[in-house]
């Protein structure tokens, strides 16, 4: 049953947020200092959360750098695709995506991660 329960989230509720990761990227990505979110579980366990390194990734990709952004966390691109979304009013006004949708792409994205710490 939870397999059809369906999660939408309101692009059109996102303009502003979209805006202000867009901007803030921009200028973190031509800051000289690498700086950086810290991660509440990677610190306490030593074990990546899935969103470790979405941040580098938004910072890389709105630097000019696609490739280094992949390599840091793939869903900073689908960050900053949605966030380009929201901010132009482009693309659909809700994303709708089955909870299993959701939770497969955080699982997905927590394995990458796992995997580029070295931990898998």
């Amino acid at each position: 049953m939870i397999g059809r329960v369906a999660y939408s989230v309101d692009v059109r509720r996102l303009r502003w947020p979209g805006v202000a990761l867009l901007g803030g990227g921009a200028v973190l990505a031509h800051l000289p200092s690498t700086v950086g979110l810290p991660c509440p579980l990677r610190m306490l366990t030593g074990v990546p959360c899935p969103f470790c390194g979405v941040t580098t990734s938004v910072r890389q990709l709105l630097g000019g750098h696609p490739l280094a952004a992949v390599d840091a966390a793939p869903l900073g691109l689908a960050v900053v695709a949605l966030a380009l979304m929201a901010a132009t009013g482009m693309g659909p006004s809700r994303l709708r995506l089955p909870v299993l949708g959701w939770v497969a792409i955080l699982l997905a994205e927590w394995i990458f991660e796992l995997h580029r710490f070295h931990v898998l």
